[in-house]
């Protein structure tokens, strides 16, 4: 069982505690009958190319527990958070990667890596967020500014809605999309000032990683997993072919990649059928 005096992550427990009770998450076992619901193959280059989706089927994977994946094309909708996947454990539903890891933790059903002192699990989070604003931000530049993946991005509402809704909820995403992004700064940068700021990012995980098989030393850990879906989504999806090229000479960071792709490849392949 988990110990509640344990600090969890802190965009997690608000909305968990708002429905349901820690303690009695703590104590229920794990629903056999779980199910991921994940977006649909139309919808999942604009969730960031299925990055959180591939994280949290290998966590889950990992932790060689029962789940049933269900793909929909209104996952955000049906999540508590507003973004998927979606995990329906039982009576909870438990929305997106993070949330998802925690969930999990306090059931009981965590990896090696987080029994870790507390300065350790404050390091996971801090690199947590890293990965996942960087490597998002930078997708959704990628993604919202490109005549390319906006042809793909409408014929994905085209083929899961009739008309108007189609052309309907693809404005509406788009404008959400671009105002996030103005608010951020990031909407009338150049693309190489985006590609830039996203290499130094990577330069620094690069060097972390210097003689250390994980982010966190010896141990594999849910930031991991997160880095490497990322990375996995730019190895298998051509508009972010020059985001790839750009960490080329990134050793440490290649090697990790390379390893961690020959533990984790087989689960996505069995899973999701990447090919």
């Amino acid at each position: 069982m988990a110990n509640l005096t344990e600090s969890y992550n802190e965009s997690f427990l608000p909305l968990i505690q708002k429905y349901y009770s820690l303690e009695a998450i703590a104590r229920e076992p794990w629903d056999q009958n779980a199910i991921l619901f994940i977006p649909t193959n139309q919808q999942i280059l604009m969730e960031n190319g299925g990055a959180e989706t591939f994280a949290t089927v290998i966590y889950l994977s990992v932790l060689n527990l029962n789940f049933e994946i269900k793909r929909v094309k209104n996952v955000n909708e049906m999540s508590p958070s507003g973004r998927g996947p979606l995990l329906k454990c039982g009576k909870y539903s438990i929305g997106e990667y993070e949330s998802i890891v925690n969930f999990s933790n306090l059931k009981g059903n965590r990896l090696l890596g987080n029994f870790l002192e507390s300065s350790k699990k404050n390091e996971i989070k801090t690199y947590l967020l890293l990965i996942q604003k960087s490597y998002s931000d930078t997708f959704n530049y990628f993604l919202w500014k490109s005549d390319f993946a906006q042809n793909a991005i409408k014929k994905s509402f085209d083929c899961d809605y009739p008309w108007p809704l189609n052309v309907i909820l693809y404005w509406n995403e788009y404008l959400f999309e671009r105002k996030y992004l103005q608010l951020n700064n990031l909407w009338d940068l150049k693309r190489d000032r985006i590609i830039s700021r996203f290499r130094e990012v990577n330069e620094c995980l690069n060097k972390k990683l210097s003689g250390n098989s994980y982010l966190m030393g010896k141990n594999l850990t849910e930031v991991d997993i997160l880095l490497y879906s990322f990375m996995k989504v730019l190895t298998i999806t051509p508009l972010f072919a020059e985001l790839k090229a750009s960490l080329g000479d990134l050793t440490n960071l290649n090697f990790y990649f390379n390893e961690m792709d020959q533990k984790m490849e087989n689960i996505l392949q069995n899973k999701l059928d990447l090919s």
